[in-house]
């Protein structure tokens, strides 16, 4: 018999749900991935053999992780496949200069901040920042890419003022700076990457362990993200989309600040 619409939806978003909660770790077992992803241990443990079937998922010892077949339709995705490239050289020259910092390339998807590209540094045994990983809520680059955007809700432990205020500076300055807030042992800077067309498309990062390292990084991090602006408005205009519409009345000195941020 076929599925109705209602019940092949409620399929596919059960098994984005496990997809996600694998996206988050390492191998997990079937009781926390039930668990995480809201759905029946029955249910999940039968969505999970479809999708080992398929190569989405691997199995061993009763544990799942995402497999090589996810993997390799997420670096198909156009936006990080076209960052990619043009960051490549900017992040490798931004690491070079500032030894063990942690770099990452993230955009907006869904509500969510994804990592779509970066360099492993000091802070990846904290918090790996590996490509698919969302990152956590008020993060310096989400702070970046909501300021490209009329101001939506705070996120999670966040004030619509307290939000508001934090975004009207990151507009302002065209850097965004964390400390400790995301994740209590690391801070960020962050600076936005723009389309040929002068959209954020993208903000850039460099997270240390050492919160005295992030205010003087603040105009490496903007230079970094202003060749990786240059090189990807040099590639054909497809290769990659905004995911946020500018303000109405963009600040003009936001687009490739050099600004030294506040410090903690």
């Amino acid at each position: 018999m076929a599925r109705s619409g209602t019940e092949g939806r409620g399929v596919l978003e059960g098994a984005f749900a496990l997809m996600e909660v694998l996206a988050e770790g390492e191998e997990v077992g079937l009781t926390r991935l039930a668990t995480d992803a809201e759905l029946p241990k029955a249910t999940a443990h039968r969505l999970l053999g479809q999708l080992v079937a398929l190569g989405a998922v691997q199995s061993r010892s009763g544990r799942y992780r995402l497999g090589a077949r996810a993997f390799r339709l997420g670096q198909a995705w156009h936006p990080a496949r076209a960052l990619r490239a043009a960051s490549a050289r900017p992040l490798r020259e931004l690491a070079s200069a500032h030894g063990r910092l942690s770099l990452s390339l993230s955009v907006a998807e869904a509500g969510r901040t994804i990592v779509v590209a970066g360099l492993r540094g000091e802070v990846d045994d904290v918090f790996p920042l590996r490509s698919g990983v969302v990152l956590p809520s008020g993060s310096a680059a989400e702070l970046i890419l909501a300021a490209a955007a009329p101001v939506g809700d705070p996120p999670a432990g966040r004030s619509a003022a307290s939000w508001a205020r934090e975004v009207a500076q990151v507009r302002e300055r065209g850097l965004a700076f964390e400390y400790g807030q995301c994740v209590s042992t690391l801070s960020c800077v962050a600076a936005p990457i723009l389309s040929a067309s002068g959209q954020v498309v993208a903000a850039v990062a460099a997270t240390a362990l050492d919160p005295r390292q992030i205010a003087p990084l603040g105009e490496s991090v903007a230079r970094a993200a202003a060749m990786i602006s240059a090189n990807l408005s040099r590639r054909p205009a497809t290769a990659a989309r905004p995911h946020r519409e500018r303000p109405a009345h963009p600040n003009p000195r936001a687009a490739h600040p050099v600004l030294a941020g506040p410090r903690p």
